[in-house]
């Protein structure tokens, strides 16, 4: 109770000072009215500086800007003109291996399915992916809906064509015909053949010599094979080599399109110098290379018909596999499973083909020069008696017929009626094609160009020089 008493003292004495304070101030501005006016205002104004200074300690705020933009009311019928536009785009691609017709025409953004059945079908088209050889690009102007409104293609030259002789562009267009349906059309154009000269110095591998020189993949691969019966050229040139080429390339608007012919070439390496020109005797479909004397760098002869088959019986006296006496064995037996395709080893022409006691089916082939090969125990012919055949052509299928212990080929050789042992054949055979018989002046005659001009390109001084005779 004594603690509340004194709280209630308190706040009546505050109260009653309050009163106090504020009757005071009463009486004092009614005794100075000016002085406690001015007082005031002066303690207002010292308040507000104060208040200024801590407004303008803060930073600056960059002015607000505002920007008007004015609306085009007709913007929105714009934007709808344009949606109702028949916009084109044209798209190129380049085919791809495995590719179809299909998908190849969905990589162009042709998507009309009228479209798509009817090029499916065209055997151009299906010419077109399935030679996938080409790097030049397919063009092709489709419109929103993905209907195809034009197409360019280079198309492949026709598989039995010599691709070094036929010196031809082949385009495939597509049109829209006045009926609005596609039209497929083949344009040829005569393209002009140029020959080039070029001096390689071999610094590591042949490809990419050759490529550092300009000269195509192509070309190259031609050189490699015309030299391959003396040299494996991939493995056997080294730093320090050179090879000169004269070679043919085809050319459209002044543009090189592709490689031709290797006409002429020449290899130096560790001191020995070989030299190929190439020359198509008359009535010859296919030409050959030659030394720059005539002689066939081309083999002949094939060393074996299966080359890399394992041999079960050499030539010579045995004891005999069916009739356990000892024999001779005229010829060598490779080991085949039935129905292997057996090639001629040489051109000739068929002297039999049939049944004969002990080699069953056989076939025997008379070679220019004295030389015959005889095939037993085949299971089938592909050639008959009478009929010519060339290096490599198949005559038949290997078997098991005659007089034998298992599935097999015999392969017999006779030099002048003599028999002689196959795998000694390669001492006996010419090494290289010859020249056909009457062919030596017109060989000379058309190779004299191509020698003074491989002469040039082996004779420069330059690290690289590649020049072009027109």
């Amino acid at each position: 109770m004594a603690d509340l008493s004194r709280g209630r003292a308190a706040a009546h004495q505050l109260r009653r000072i309050s009163v106090q304070t504020s009757a005071e101030w009463g009486r004092a501005l009614r005794a100075h009215p000016r002085r406690l006016t001015a007082a005031i205002g002066s303690a207002l104004l010292l308040s507000s500086a104060g208040a200024y200074a801590l407004v303008e300690a803060q930073p600056q705020l960059p002015p607000r800007v505002t920007v008007a933009t004015a609306f085009d009311a007709a913007v929105q019928a714009q934007t709808a003109a344009l949606a109702d536009t028949d916009q084109q785009f044209t798209q190129s691609t380049t085919v791809r291996r495995q590719d179809t017709v299909q998908q190849l025409l969905r990589r162009l953004g042709v998507t009309d399915p009228a479209t798509v059945r009817q090029l499916g079908a065209d055997a151009r088209m299906r010419a077109l992916v399935a030679a996938a050889t080409s790097a030049q690009p397919v063009r092709a102007v489709v419109n929103t809906r993905g209907e195809l409104l034009q197409l360019d293609a280079t198309l492949p030259l026709p598989k039995d064509a010599d691709p070094y002789a036929v010196a031809v562009w082949r385009e495939l267009q597509v049109r829209p015909g006045a009926d609005g349906a596609l039209t497929l059309s083949t344009v040829e154009r005569p393209m002009v053949v140029r020959t080039q000269l070029a001096a390689v110095p071999v610094r590591g591998a042949l490809g990419a010599a050759l490529a550092q020189s300009g000269v195509p993949a192509a070309v190259g691969d031609q050189l490699i094979k015309a030299f391959a019966p003396q040299i494996d050229l991939r493995r056997s040139l080294r730093k320090g080599d050179q090879v000169a080429l004269v070679y043919q390339m085809q050319a459209l608007d002044g543009r090189d399109m592709r490689p031709g012919r290797l006409l002429a070439a020449e290899v130096r390496s560790h001191g020995v110098v070989r030299q190929a020109v190439w020359f198509a005797a008359r009535g010859e479909a296919k030409g050959a290379y030659y030394t720059p004397a005539g002689q066939g760098l081309e083999k002949a002869w094939a060393s074996s018909p299966l080359p890399g088959a394992k041999i079960t019986s050499p030539f010579g006296m045995r004891l005999h596999p069916v009739r356990g006496t000892r024999e001779m064995h005229e010829g060598v037996d490779f080991a085949a499973s039935i129905g292997t395709p057996v090639p001629s080893v040489a051109e000739g022409r068929v002297k039999f083909a049939g049944q004969q006691s002990g080699y069953g089916n056989v076939i025997k082939i008379a070679h220019p020069g004295g030389f015959e090969t005889v095939y037993a125990h085949l299971s089938s012919f592909v050639v008959r008696a009478g009929q010519p055949v060339s290096e490599g052509q198949i005559i038949g299928k290997t078997g098991n017929t005659g007089t034998s212990s298992g599935p097999h080929l015999h392969f017999e050789f006779h030099a002048a009626g003599r028999l002689i042992d196959p795998l000694r054949m390669a001492s006996y055979v010419p090494q290289g094609k010859p020249l056909p018989t009457g062919e030596r002046a017109a060989f000379f005659a058309a190779t004299a160009v191509m020698r003074t001009q491989l002469a040039q390109a082996a004779g420069s001084d330059e690290a690289v020089r590649l020049a072009r005779v027109d």
